[in-house]
Order: structure tokens, then sequence, then C-alpha cells
């Protein structure tokens, strides 16, 4: 979706598996290079959201985080990331 001439809002599935493989421990360009994104582009997807402050987090609250992200991965019975994070272990690094 084009929101100006030129830019592009980033899918609800984008941003849920950037969010998660985030909280996990991955970096902007692991992240970026997954969903085909330049790593300013992941950078400001994170820097958008509630997971912005990941080292000031503890790794309690990290994995209370991506808890919640899971119990609402599913939608209508489809999973929001399309099944891209079927094979990922969803903990802490």
């Amino acid at each position: 979706m084009l929101d100006q001439p030129g830019r592009r809002r980033h899918l609800d599935r984008e941003k849920y598996v950037a969010y998660v493989l985030w909280l996990i421990g991955h970096s902007y360009g692991t992240i970026g290079k997954v969903l085909h994104l330049k790593r300013s582009q992941v950078g400001g997807i994170i820097a958008r959201s509630e997971y912005a402050g990941r080292s000031q987090m503890s790794r309690a609250t990290r994995a209370a985080l991506l808890r919640e992200l899971q119990e609402v991965r599913y939608e209508d019975g489809q999973p929001l990331d399309g099944g891209l994070l079927d094979r990922v272990p969803l903990e802490i690094q």
C-alpha cells in the first residue's frame, strides 16, 4: 500500500515477523534478509513499535511479550506470518 508517492506501508505480516524475530534476539540485518527488506526498513518498523527498547528489557519481559505475540499469531485459523515462523523456535536467545 502506498501512503505517499514512493512510500510503502508495511504489511501486518511483515510487522509481526519483525517483532517476533526481534524479541527472539535477531538483528535488523537478519530480519531484513528474511523479509526481503533493507536493514533501515526493519529498523523503522521496530523503532515505531512497543518493542524498540530490547536492550533495556529483561529476558523475562521479552519472553512475556513474545508469549503475547504467540497468542495472537492466528487470525481466522491462519497464521499472521503465513507459516514463515513454523520452524522457528520461539525462545529468547
